[in-house]
């Protein structure tokens, strides 16, 4: 009999050590939040009428964080900014993010949460962390539903992690005018135009360009030593020159990054030079005078309202002139 008592006891202890253990072990397991939601807002506009840039001087994505405010962030890109806002956490990432890094002081820490696409900038989207089961309130159906014999046990949201409600999409960018006046310089011999325009994140432009002079009306054909190309010689010149150019150009126009724009143009474009014989004819030059396709390229750079334009243009690849604009855009 009294060994049954000890046997009885030992037994009882091991129950005890167990049922301790599993009141210990138990509360640690569940300390840990979960993402329940991750989804864009496509028609929320923060990240656009407001953008945060980063050290590029693109505009960031903006998480909209519903949790916790002792939450901390990180993601390989690093966080640009961060601002606690009423029921958020507002935190700015650089565009092209792919994952983040979420830690808690007492919940752990979360790594490398992978988007199921790159975060796109002047894009808001929703990240709504929950806490552990042990600290969130219970839900409670409504008094009006429970029967007299209902099951009163509290309900807790679901901890499974759901995918994004609504594909991912680039908010339209809205459309920009622009209108410059150009300036063009070759051999100290400037040429004036105006280049007008419209684009949100791509655009097209016209340009127009010449140098007031009139293209002059020429008669036969000399080259750079005046020797005539039909072959009657050389005739004496009195020195007068007479030239003109006209181009016209249409072309695409590209934001890069910011507002740093690349644009490109090709059209038709005409220079004259011509020399004046002693018998009052025009002869024209056929080394120093050009006609053809004519293209340009160069950037764009739009301040608040202010736009700045440097690039080069030719005219079939033998005239070259660098090219300058100024103007406005809205």
């Amino acid at each position: 009999m009294k060994r049954i008592d000890i046997l009885d006891i030992i037994g009882t202890k091991k129950w005890l050590i167990c049922l301790l253990l599993s009141v210990v072990v138990t509360p640690g397991m569940a300390q840990r939040f979960v993402i329940k939601n991750f989804r864009s807002l496509p028609n929320d506009i923060s990240a656009y009428i407001s953008p945060i840039r980063d050290l590029n001087g693109e505009a960031c994505a903006l998480i909209k964080v519903v949790g916790d405010s002792d939450f901390a962030f990180s993601t390989p890109l690093g966080i640009v900014k961060r601002r606690n806002d009423v029921g958020e956490i507002w935190i700015y990432v650089p565009h092209g993010t792919v994952q983040i890094t979420i830690k808690h002081p007492q919940w752990g820490v979360m790594r490398d949460y992978r988007f199921n696409r790159p975060l796109e900038s002047r894009m808001t989207y929703e990240l709504v962390l929950l806490p552990p089961v042990d600290n969130q309130m219970p839900i409670l159906p409504p008094i009006t539903e429970i029967p007299l014999l209902a099951d009163t046990t509290p309900h807790y949201i679901s901890m499974r992690p759901q995918p994004p409600a609504v594909r991912l999409t680039r908010i339209r960018e809205r459309w920009h005018y622009l209108a410059l006046i150009n300036v063009g310089v070759r051999n100290s011999s400037p040429s004036f135009g105006i280049r007008i325009g419209a684009m949100r994140r791509h655009g097209a432009y016209l340009l127009l360009q010449s140098d007031f002079h009139g293209l002059p009306d020429t008669h036969g054909e000399c080259d750079k030593n005046g020797t005539l190309t039909d072959g009657s010689g050389t005739p004496y010149y009195t020195g007068m020159v007479k030239k003109g150019r006209r181009m016209i150009l249409a072309g695409a126009v590209h934001r890069i990054i910011g507002d740093l724009c690349l644009y490109e143009g090709i059209g038709y474009g005409r220079r004259i030079l011509a020399w004046e014989t002693t018998g009052g004819q025009l002869v024209r030059n056929a080394d120093y005078s050009s006609a053809g396709i004519s293209a340009e390229i160069g950037c764009l750079y739009r301040f608040t309202h202010i736009a700045v334009s440097a690039g080069v243009a030719t005219i079939a690849g033998k005239q070259w002139e660098a090219m300058f604009g100024i103007g406005y855009h809205f």
